[in-house]
């Protein structure tokens, strides 16, 4: 349940851990944020729960329990879930509250008791609700070690007197949070309507996109913008968004696949924010933001993570940091939360609830793991407004968080490891994955005959997954308590990996749909591994689609739109189109084909000097060409029959960081003429800007179609079965948006001029053609044929 205050009617509804949470007793790792202890918290709960059943006659499991009251004038409604309640007949008698702890670590030190009291307070309340107006029943914690499974039964003392008291001061802390938060956003309302354009004037139909974004998000809907690349949508869509979010009382979240994205947002909000009129965040991944040598969270082992909720007040760090500027920079939250040994990742998420704008990757939102959902509480985004950019990337990579896959080699990298120690807890951890490596082996062996390689489909059984995952949780305890009791820190833990990846394995795995089937894989390279292969993620993403406030999804490749309201699942009431044409003047590009080419995977070979051939022939004269491949084994066959005469080639590698972007971007815009050879989909391709004079050219060689595999053959078979477009939604849309995608890096400005070349029959077919733009072909891709292809494009640059 969301905590609700109405001032207006004097009305309050919230849950009984809402009200008894504690912030100076916020401990990392405690509540499952780090360790998985939450799961395991589950699991042990269940146990001690069937374990009273059994034997004491009358107590029940799960009770929800809710109660009405005045206090002072004030309706107030409580709602909660008790572990478990002992009845005589119809009557309760105790209620009691389990919570999983570490006893060597929680139940000792300066601060047990208060971390205690939280829990204490919880089962009064309970209790309180239960005995309704009659004799107090009893109250008990029952804690139990999450290492090793003792449990110590606490009886808590209470009266009325000190729960009501307690509970009146409560009511006025949430009428004065409630008036602060409302004061604010008034403040806001206000601030929205002084928010400046971040440019001194629109481009064309800029303002048209920001009519749409008001109106969307006014009611409450569900946009799906499509913008050619040049038109300006992130200052097109955020300056309208910000200001009708904030209007409303909601915040903005922009989500972005690559962090070059992010600068550009963040750029465009602090330009906006020049009065602090709003205050904005980029949240940096937690691997990034990490203070430790290790990133474990989990106050045992890290020092930041250590009394974190009290020397987070104690310091005042997080309003001396919304106080220094209206855009919290990573860096700086890091510098800062460094300095007074915090964790920075855990500060930046504090700071969340006072934040406007939040710019982050789509991890944050859409990943189950590490969601923000998943890392502070599933009501983060009810009052969130979503401008997802780049949206064409969100399919793969929501199907990508919802498949996840067991190496046995890397397994097997993880007994090694432990072999070399000799200790217990390495000894009983080593056991642990050699079961876990074992049950790979015996699931490949079983799907495969002799000499057979390649993905089959299997069944794979949770219980013993789910068998294994407890038992390494609590091993995992052990063993970095031996670490950090002998100062041992390994930048490279194989083992932490095992655990981290049967964790999020078995999450997905216990899902269960159709959508998922679970693959053997046999590879001679990599050895065996198994994997829950996710088909179709749009329960999931629809699923945060629809508690979103608004969302505005946005992208210069979003046709054919049934494709991503299918496969993302936006709903189909809510949700509206529209497409912005191309602000730029038609005679400002040239774009053709050359048919004569081959380009499919049986034939291609035969067309690698003829692919050869044609880029020398084509490649403007004193300028720079983008010449892109589907894959690398294609790119390689043809640059070693290329013939650069006057340009210098620059080959993207397989692996190629964000540092040697920019060093080719810096090439490019050295003297000379350049030939960069690249992959559809990679990081010259997408995602990255090529100003001025820097680019003349972009040849496509084939449309960019998936690998045909296993996988795709699956994607294939789900997709015509459940939306009754197979190849499209498997091959043919991926492909062709890769290459719409590549051309767009070409013409982002009034001034740009350039080419496209297609080369490839396939271009001229009808199933590929009719995902070209509609301002490229005018429904004939004949219009892109030329006579003559080089002085075509000769006259265009001479002209």
């Amino acid at each position: 349940m969301s905590l609700s205050v109405d001032l207006s009617n004097r009305r309050i509804t919230a849950a009984v851990g809402e009200l008894t949470g504690d912030g100076a007793g916020r401990v990392i790792g405690l509540g499952g944020s780090g360790l998985s202890r939450l799961w395991l918290g589950q699991e042990l709960h269940r146990r001690i729960q069937n374990n009273l059943e059994t034997s004491e006659p009358g107590f029940e499991s799960e009770v929800p329990i809710s109660t009405e009251i005045k206090i002072d004038g004030w309706h107030v409604s409580l709602v909660g879930r008790a572990d478990g309640v002992l009845y005589d007949e119809q009557t309760p008698i105790r209620v009691d509250e389990i919570k999983t702890l570490h006893f060597a670590v929680d139940l000792h030190g300066l601060y047990a008791a208060e971390r205690l009291e939280p829990f204490k307070k919880q089962v009064r309340l309970y209790a309180w609700m239960l005995s309704s107006g009659g004799p107090p029943i009893a109250a008990r914690l029952i804690l139990v070690d999450i290492v090793t499974g003792e449990e110590k039964v606490e009886s808590v003392g209470w009266t009325p007197e000190i729960v009501e008291a307690w509970l009146r001061k409560q009511v006025y802390r949430l009428i004065s949070a409630e008036t602060r938060r409302m004061e604010r956003l008034e403040t806001l309302r206000l601030a929205a309507e002084k928010i400046p354009f971040p440019h001194p004037s629109y481009r064309p139909r800029q303002e048209d996109i920001g009519k749409a974004v008001t109106t969307n998000i006014e009611d409450g809907g569900q946009l799906l913008l499509q913008a050619p690349t040049g038109t300006g949508k992130t200052a097109a869509v955020l300056h309208p968004a910000v200001k009708a979010a904030l209007s409303k009382g909601k915040r903005i979240f922009f989500l972005t696949a690559k962090t070059l994205q992010q600068r550009l947002a963040v750029e465009t909000l602090q330009t906006m924010q020049a009065e602090g009129l709003f205050r904005s965040l980029q949240l940096r991944a937690k691997g990034k933001m990490c203070a430790n040598s290790e990133t474990v969270c989990h106050e045992e082992f890290c020092p930041w993570a250590k009394e974190y909720g009290l020397k987070l007040i104690r310091t005042g760090l997080l309003p001396t940091l919304l106080e220094r500027s209206p855009h919290q920079d990573p860096d700086a939250i890091y510098e800062t939360a460094f300095n007074h040994e915090v964790c920075p990742f855990e500060v930046s998420l504090d700071l969340l609830p006072d934040i406007d704008v939040v710019v982050c990757d789509y991890n944050y939102v859409f990943d189950p793991t590490i969601g923000l959902g998943a890392l502070v509480d599933s009501h983060a985004l009810t009052d969130a407004v979503l401008v997802i950019d780049e949206t064409h990337n969100l399919v793969d990579r929501s199907r990508d968080y919802y498949s996840p896959v067991l190496q046995r080699n890397e397994i097997l990298r993880a007994v090694e490891f432990l072999k070399q120690r000799d200790h217990r807890v390495f000894d009983d951890l080593g056991s642990l994955c050699t079961q876990l490596a074992d049950f790979v082996a015996a699931t490949v062996e079983a799907s495969f005959g002799p000499r057979e390689n390649g993905d089959k489909l299997t069944t794979l059984d949770s219980v013993p997954l789910g068998d294994l995952r407890m038992a390494l949780d609590g091993a995992m305890l052990q063993y970095f308590l031996y670490k950090r009791e002998h100062d041992l820190w390994w930048a490279d833990d194989p083992v932490m990996d095992v655990f981290l990846a049967l964790t999020r394995f078995h999450r997905v795995l216990s899902l269960g749909g159709d959508e998922f089937v679970h693959l053997a894989r046999r590879s001679y390279s990599e050895g065996d591994s198994i994997k829950v292969f996710c088909r179709d993620a749009s329960r999931f993403t629809g699923e945060v689609l629809k508690k979103a406030a608004g969302v505005i999804a946005m992208s210069a490749t979003l046709e054919p739109f049934e494709f991503y309201r299918d496969l993302l699942g936006f709903d189909t009431e809510s949700t509206t189109e529209l497409v912005v044409p191309s602000p730029f003047p038609k005679g400002n590009r040239l774009i053709l084909n050359i048919p004569d080419v081959d380009t499919t995977w049986r034939a291609r070979a035969r067309y690698h000097d003829a692919v050869a051939s044609w880029i020398t022939r084509l490649a403007p004269e004193g300028r720079n060409a983008l010449v892109l491949f589907p894959s690398y084994a294609y790119l390689n066959a043809v640059h070693d029959r290329l013939q650069a005469n006057e340009h210098k080639i620059i080959v993207q590698r397989a692996g190629s960081s964000d540092d040697v972007q920019h060093e080719v971007l810096d090439s490019l815009n050295g003297d000379g003429a350049h030939l960069l050879l690249a992959v559809l989909g990679g990081i010259f391709a997408e995602g990255v800007d090529y100003p001025g004079d820097m680019l003349s050219q972009v040849v496509v060689v084939s449309p960019g179609l998936p690998q045909f595999n296993t996988e795709r053959q699956l994607l294939k078979q789900y997709f015509e079965e459940t939306y009754g477009h197979g190849f499209s939604y498997a091959f043919l849309v991926p492909g062709m948006t890769r290459v719409v995608q590549a051309a767009g890096r070409l013409i982002r400005s009034e001034s740009d001029r350039g080419v496209i070349v297609l080369i490839g029959r396939r271009f001229q077919d009808g199933r590929h053609a009719r995902f070209l733009p509609k301002a490229w072909i005018d429904d004939d891709p004949t219009s892109l044929l030329y006579e003559d292809p080089e002085f075509s494009i000769q006259r265009f640059f001479d002209e």
